[in-house]
């Protein structure tokens, strides 16, 4: 989340009041995240935000609230699109592709504490088991093909030694087979900032736009190495032991994912660091945007390939 189109109260209003709002007391942008842009609305009638897609199509963008409308009916922590007056989840606003939703209790946490840990495990385990009831078939855009072909776009800003790591990953990568894994739907980005809280309790699970379909072991992995990390960005042990017990109170790994866990936390930290340096060396403009530092994810990538 954060603000790549500027918008005025003169834009907003017309806007809100296709859904009945009639009266804005304050806007404000939000700076969490990277991809959209998007405004926290404060009206007589309560809390919204509204979301410009800045890189999705109508049609992209179509699938995606479909996908929340359809989670929302399994667990009230799911975002769901409102419906204007014409019963229309998906509008135009400043020519981009525009949704409202209803703003869901609770905060984001910067250091999650272990229950924090168990309750988001357990959610992410229900969300795949809810991935036969959905009909959302997107596949991952970032594959390992997608991967490589970004390494080699960055090749020239990186050093001798982090082009020489990324290549002999994606070579280790590209050697493991994972056909027989288990798949369907994942989320791809379940950090602690797309999840609310109150007290231990998940209150919102958020931005479902890099949702695809891959194995669910991707999902835990990318899970864990944010989950799992302390204060002093170290990975905890005794975390990603918590979270997988939960996880698997509710869905039960096959022996071949318990074998490949290490596998996948390596391809995660590949991934998020490879997300992060395209987004510093290629920054798209906007009012609030974020960096977010890369190095945590080399990092991780280091450590896990030390411990697999």
């Amino acid at each position: 989340m954060s603000v790549y189109t500027s918008l005025s109260q003169a834009q907003i209003e017309p806007f809100i009041g296709s859904y009945g709002f009639t009266s804005l007391q304050q806007f404000s942008g939000i700076s969490a995240g990277i991809e959209n842009t998007n405004y926290l609305l404060k009206t007589a009638q309560g809390n919204f935000v509204l979301t410009l897609y800045e890189h999705f199509t109508a049609h992209e963008v179509s699938d995606y609230l479909l996908l929340m409308q359809q989670l929302s009916e399994h667990a009230d922590y799911y975002p769901c699109p409102l419906a204007d007056a014409k019963q229309q989840t998906l509008r135009t606003l400043a020519n981009k592709p525009a949704a409202l939703f209803k703003c869901l209790p609770g905060e984001s946490v910067a250091i999650a504490t272990l229950k924090q840990c168990q309750s988001i495990a357990s959610a992410l385990a229900r969300l795949h088991l809810s991935s036969s009831f959905m009909g959302f078939t997107k596949k991952n855009p970032r594959s390992l093909i997608a991967l490589q072909i970004s390494a080699q776009q960055l090749a020239r800003y990186l050093s001798a030694q982090d082009l020489a790591l990324l290549e002999d990953e994606l070579a280790y990568q590209f050697n493991q087979e994972t056909d027989h894994l288990a798949q369907g739907l994942i989320h791809a980005d379940l950090f602690k900032d797309n999840v609310l809280f109150v007290g231990d309790t998940v209150t919102g699970l958020l931005d479902f736009y890099a949702a695809c379909c891959d194995c669910y072991l991707l999902d835990v992995a990318v899970a864990l190495n944010d989950w799992c990390m302390n204060e002093q960005g170290l990975f905890e042990q005794e975390k990603q032991h918590l979270f997988l017990q939960a996880y698997q109170s509710v869905r039960a790994f096959s022996v071949a994912e318990e074998r490949m866990l290490p596998v996948f936390l390596r391809r995660a930290s590949l991934r998020f660091w490879l997300s992060r340096l395209e987004h510093r060396f290629n920054p798209r403009a906007g009012e609030i945007t974020q960096d977010k530092d890369p190095y945590p994810f080399k990092r991780l990538l280091i450590r896990h390939r030390m411990a697999s």
